[in-house]
């Protein structure tokens, strides 16, 4: 079973007398996980590696600990794991190998202890040449890094790293960013999840370490596509103006999009140019491709946009799709947040403010479904949480920008 795409245009036609704002909504719908597969996933090759800076000492290091040795527990002697642990310096307490013995693991994992400085990109690069010595062709390749802090040790510039994770990306080696407390780099450890086609979290209780994990381990057993991207080619004149979602390209110049687990629905939402249109013209084809754990070679789905086609006058007295409307003004408003995180990084705290309030008066005038109540919500609580703690309301305010553009793990707030 394949996703599908589906068009959801704004209003359903385009005008023939005139040029044309389409607004549309692609909407990318996983099938449910067949009954017959749901207790074999394939198999896993994972580096876990560990921040253990001077910062990381007391409960932190001790949770990250409790919640290694869970994920050494849930693995099978079908995975690989290894554990590499860095600061200054690089340790790979335990080499690539399969889980058949998970003391082995937990051992190691018992003798992490706090030292001293950051090398971020030193310790990810010694995590993904374990994953590297022993690629799964039909399973999933992936480093779990975990850090508290910025990288302030060899490689430090958050482009610089991006870009080396991102290719060892495109040979098969995904990359999940975990930023525990409130000292770490939201904007690094976004840039790593986005080009490491992985999972970002923001953990701000080493309580949460466990949850993540878990929630980690059955996205990756719901992973049906990896290496996903989105090609939309406009035909006709067509003109794409935006694409909401800010998603990150791929060195064909397609969008990238995050992995497709079973049972999800993925929304992107663009805008397009017409000119006067006549009726049967393509308005543009878009191609969905992925890797599949379950199939060789590069597996894909095409399908092609037209629409009816009205005099101009008919054209505006269409109702609009109200889900469509709805779907479009959340993925702007995670854009949105960008202005009011560079006006908080400038020290204008009215101007912030200023932008939430933005964002939630134009939700305010859609109806108030229960997604539209809960963004409101949130927007409510980064109001609330720039007047008495402006790095964690950045924080916040970063990981919400990114779910229209990778997977972002929700976790609760309040356990902080």
């Amino acid at each position: 079973m394949n996703p599908c795409l589906h068009f959801r245009p704004l209003r359903p036609a385009v005008a023939s007398d005139g040029a044309t704002t389409l607004d549309l909504l692609i909407s990318v719908r996983s099938p449910e996980r067949p009954a017959a597969i749901s207790v074999q996933r394939p198999p896993l090759n994972l580096a876990l590696v560990i921040d253990r800076s001077g910062s990381m000492a007391g409960s932190k290091l001790s949770h990250a600990r409790k919640a290694a040795r869970f994920l050494a527990g849930e693995l099978t002697e079908r995975d690989r794991l290894a554990i590499v642990t860095f600061d200054e310096e690089v340790t790979v307490l335990v080499p690539s190998q399969p889980v058949r013995d998970p003391l082995l693991f937990v051992s190691a994992i018992n003798t992490i202890t706090a030292g001293g400085c950051t090398a971020l990109f030193d310790g990810w690069l010694a995590g993904a040449t374990q994953v590297a010595t022993q690629l799964y062709s039909q399973g999933l390749n992936r480093v779990l890094l975990l850090s508290d802090g910025k990288a302030n040790e060899g490689l430090t510039d958050a482009a610089g790293i991006a870009a080396k994770v991102q290719g060892l990306t495109q040979r098969g080696i995904s990359t999940s960013a975990f930023g525990l407390g409130r000292g770490f780099d939201e904007d690094l450890m976004g840039a790593v999840a986005a080009a490491g086609d992985g999972t970002l979290a923001q953990i701000e209780s080493p309580h949460q370490l466990a949850d993540l994990y878990a929630s980690e381990l059955q996205g990756l057993a719901s992973t049906l596509g990896r290496k996903v991207s989105l090609g939309i080619r406009t035909r006709n004149g067509t003109e794409l103006v935006d694409l909401l979602n800010d998603l990150p390209r791929t060195n064909v110049g397609n969008f990238q999009l995050p992995n497709l687990r079973y049972g999800q629905e993925l929304n992107v939402g663009l805008r397009l140019q017409l000119p006067a249109w006549r009726p049967n013209q393509e308005i543009a084809s878009v191609r969905l491709a992925w890797d599949s754990p379950e199939a060789d070679g590069r597996q894909q789905r095409i399908e092609t946009l037209t629409l009816p086609v009205l005099p101009q006058r008919d054209l505006e007295e269409l109702e609009s799709d109200l889900q469509v409307a709805e779907q479009l003004a959340l993925l702007q408003a995670n854009r949105q947040r960008r202005r009011a995180i560079e006006e908080l990084d400038r020290g204008d705290l009215q101007s912030a403010l200023a932008s939430i309030e933005g964002i939630d008066m134009h939700l305010a005038g859609l109806p108030q479904s229960d997604a539209v109540q809960q963004e409101r919500r949130l927007l409510a609580e980064k109001q609330a949480l720039m007047q008495q703690d402006r790095n964690l309301s950045r924080k916040r305010l970063r990981r919400e920008s990114l779910r229209s553009s990778l997977n972002v793990w929700e976790g609760r707030d309040d356990q902080a």
